[in-house]
């Protein structure tokens, strides 16, 4: 795969702009850092963004992320190492992340009223719109992965 094109000096302040929104969501006090992990591991999972997929889940192990969670992420429906909160906020993720599919189900949104205020939701919702922008960003522009030497060699 080939780079198209580096966002970052093609649209400077554009960029600038979604580093902002990234900022905003990881500062936002009442968010708790693993299920915006989970959030965005989630989004490029089905987003097949790689470069974020590998980001993010190194991210997520450095800030103490249960390892079986992130293991099985991917199947979460299944994976019985997720509580309710961390379920609510998953199916959000997809919701949002494949509204056109989904519509974003109220099922989903009254699942994550069980557990968070509006003011909650509508943060987290920011974290999966920043994060689908992000993937979206990459994806496009053929952003390209960086391969570690150990993966390299055994790829070989």
């Amino acid at each position: 795969m080939q780079a198209r094109f580096d966002f970052p000096k093609t649209a400077p302040a554009v960029y600038k702009a979604m580093c902002a929104l990234e900022a905003a969501v990881m500062q936002h006090p009442e968010l708790e850092k693993p299920l915006v992990h989970l959030i965005k591991i989630r989004a490029s999972q089905i987003n097949g963004c790689t470069f974020c997929v590998n980001m993010h889940l190194h991210e997520a192990r450095e800030d103490g992320v249960n390892s079986q969670q992130l293991d099985l992420l991917c199947v979460w429906r299944e994976a019985q190492v997720f509580s309710p909160k961390e379920r609510a906020v998953i199916a959000w993720a997809e919701a949002v992340t494949l509204v056109s599919q989904t519509g974003a189900p109220d099922e989903d949104y009254n699942a994550m009223r069980e557990f968070f205020s509006e003011a909650q939701i509508a943060a987290y919702t920011l974290a999966i719109v920043a994060i689908n922008g992000w993937n979206r960003l990459v994806l496009t522009a053929r952003t390209v992965h960086p391969v570690s030497a150990a993966a390299q060699k055994a790829a070989a």
